[in-house]
């Protein structure tokens, strides 16, 4: 039985994300662990940042209520929508609050971990009360396992993106992923390659193609061209009912996108499952 963790903010939790959750435990035949984060709970500059949060989640507000008061509420409502949408949804699950050494917590957690799904309000690209990205990309650089960037929004799953440059990193996500999900070998796969030949020889696109064949029933290639940035944002912004695959966070090739520049345009702009490897 594979173990999944999916890592969110204490204070702030939406179901739908949650779909795609178990949509993975139901491939996997796993169980979730949410890892709830208490990102501003030392943090007295974002307080009123967190009170607005907190009423907009839904808590009980009361302008006297003492603020450790109001964040336990908002909290345990949270720990209850998560548990409850699971128990809708039909798999099996765990919360755990995380408070003091958040990043190296989920580090740990994860070293013991298949997966690690990361909820879209803790994104890349996402700032709120408590929170800045660079908390979601320290994680994202440390983590031992693959991480999933979720969507927002999932309606289903219908063709899965490689991301593959020829580089040992991003064939080692294939794999990774492959591993991780023989069930979906059903589903179209698009290889997108970057610079021609520049980055990858003949060679080793007619042996990628071959290996790939071997494993899914519909496979395509696509060169991306020259700028592979907007290609795949085009190529991406196209679609609906897509996963993309990419090979270790921070290294060169394609992992570019998930590097601290460049992972923005497609955390902010592209509600799509992100599939990053760890090497």
């Amino acid at each position: 039985m594979k173990k999944v963790l999916y890592l969110a903010d204490a204070y702030k939790i939406d179901r739908h994300p949650l779909d795609f959750a178990g949509f993975v435990c139901q491939l996997l035949h796993a169980p979730l662990t949410g890892l709830f984060v208490e990102l501003a709970a030392h943090d007295s500059a974002s307080e009123k940042a967190l009170r607005e949060e907190m009423i907009c989640s839904g808590a009980d507000y009361n302008r006297d209520t003492p603020m450790e008061i109001l964040r336990d509420e908002c909290i345990q409502r949270n720990l209850s929508v998560f548990r409850n949408t699971c128990d809708e949804v039909g798999f099996n699950a765990q919360a755990l609050l995380i408070s003091d050494h958040i990043a190296d917590s989920v580090v740990t957690e994860c070293r013991y971990a298949d997966l690690l799904l990361i909820d879209p309000a803790l994104g890349l690209s996402v700032s709120n009360a408590g929170h800045s990205p660079s908390m979601a990309r320290n994680i994202l650089s440390q983590s031992e396992c693959p991480v999933i960037l979720v969507p927002e929004r999932f309606d289903g799953l219908e063709e899965i993106v490689f991301a593959y440059d020829g580089s040992p990193s991003s064939v080692f996500a294939i794999k990774q992923f492959c591993a991780l999900f023989p069930r979906l070998t059903d589903r179209k796969l698009t290889v997108l390659t970057a610079h021609g030949e520049t980055w990858v020889s003949k060679n080793e696109l007619q042996l990628m193609g071959d290996w790939l064949r071997g494993n899914f029933r519909d496979v395509k290639f696509v060169n991306a061209g020259a700028d592979s940035r907007m290609a795949l944002l085009e190529y991406v912004l196209e679609k609906d009912k897509l996963l993309i695959v990419m090979g270790a966070y921070g290294r060169s090739g394609w992992s570019a996108f998930v590097s601290a520049s460049h992972a923005e345009p497609i955390a902010k702009f592209v509600s799509k499952a992100l599939f990053i490897s760890h090497r």
